[in-house]
């Protein structure tokens, strides 16, 4: 394994998925911090600086694209991957328009790293 000195922000409600990303990212090399919501997330996020984020759609409070709002206030460069269970087209076209990386679950271990990586690497 190798490590990357890049930091990543975990956003997710469920507690099981938010460790299970946060060990795989481990593997892939990466150090990540978790968050239970949007609002933990943003202000988390305003505490140190991340390479990128990972969040959820459907959260309860914010949901994942207002989570992308208002991150991309505090730094309008963010990469964010959001991850869906089920996302609409409408919700993917809006997704697409504000520049961040839609995967839907279960997401396959390979796309992840490849997104993780790509997101990392600008």
């Amino acid at each position: 394994m190798t490590t990357n000195s890049a930091r990543i922000l975990v956003i997710d409600d469920e507690a099981v998925l938010r460790g299970l990303l946060q060990e795989m990212l481990a593997a892939f090399g990466y150090d990540a911090d978790v968050a239970e919501n949007g609002e933990a997330g943003v202000s988390r996020f305003r505490e140190r600086d991340y390479a990128m984020v990972i969040t959820d759609l459907l959260m309860p409070g914010m949901n994942g694209l207002e989570v992308v709002t208002a991150l991309r206030t505090i730094d309008p460069l963010i990469n964010i991957i959001l991850l869906t269970g089920s996302a609409p087209s409408l919700t993917a076209a809006r997704a697409r328009e504000m520049g961040v990386t839609l995967l839907h679950k279960p997401v396959a271990l390979g796309d992840l790293k490849a997104a993780v990586d790509a997101a990392c690497r600008t």
